[in-house]
């Protein structure tokens, strides 16, 4: 099992000791650091690399919303805070989730359970395509009794339709075919595609803004995208940190 590392930012040892009893329960995430400071904390990403920080926005010297914009790039974030009234905010600097203290199990594990799923997409974005897994720039699919090229470079996006899939294509007629959305997410280049929601697959290269939670790519096309995967998108377009 593989184990996704976090560390904790908040400045009362008591909620430390919280959030680790409730880790205690989750088997593959650990706790590498606990920081009573912004600048302790900042120290630790310093130095080594973390998939996910627990966030209290309450500390001295330096807010945790302060804290999280100052950082270029950000593990997923959940703020653990007594304070309802960031929660705009936190959206606003696309943190995974905002949990409310006393913290409970079953909130805290939701939270957590969005976490894992953004790091889950990350990895398969990651994969190195496998032995006969497409690896040029196109693939052929079945479509109405044919074999039919489909580039990379003409896909749009990509709908699910129960058992079929429609690609939306740049400048000439969708292509149906039989398969599952989530098969030809393993068959199409992680670097070049993200599965934006559970029915879509957009192609990066053709998003020319993000509106709230839909993609609008440079056709005018509108595509949809889940508010636990916005941050995941995010993190991939923006190649400059200026997001």
């Amino acid at each position: 099992m593989k184990m996704y590392s976090c560390i904790l930012v908040d400045d009362e040892t008591l909620a430390h000791e919280l959030i680790e009893a409730h880790l205690s329960k989750i088997p593959n995430v650990e706790v590498v650091a606990k920081c009573h400071t912004a600048m302790e904390a900042l120290a630790v990403l310093n130095q080594q690399a973390v998939d996910m920080m627990f966030l209290d926005i309450e500390m001295p010297d330096l807010t945790g919303i302060d804290f999280l914009r100052a950082l270029e790039k950000p593990p997923y974030t959940i703020f653990t805070t007594a304070y309802s009234e960031y929660a705009l905010q936190g959206y606003e600097l696309n943190v995974v989730d905002y949990v409310l203290k006393p913290v409970r199990f079953d909130r805290f594990f939701k939270a957590v359970s969005k976490v894992l799923a953004l790091l889950k997409e990350k990895e398969q974005a990651e994969i190195v395509p496998e032995a006969g897994k497409a690896t040029s720039d196109y693939l052929f699919v079945k479509s109405d009794y044919k074999a039919v090229k489909v580039l990379y470079s003409d896909i749009l996006y990509v709908e699910s339709m129960q058992k079929y899939v429609r690609f939306h294509l740049k400048g000439k007629k969708p292509v149906v075919s039989l398969m599952s959305i989530s098969a030809l997410a393993e068959l199409l280049p992680g670097s070049r595609f993200f599965r934006c929601q559970k029915s879509f697959i957009v192609n990066l290269d053709k998003i020319e803004s993000i509106e709230g939670n839909q993609l609008v790519l440079f056709t005018g096309d509108k595509v949809p995208v889940s508010k636990h995967l916005k941050a995941e998108l995010l993190t991939r377009v923006d190649r400059n940190g200026l997001l």
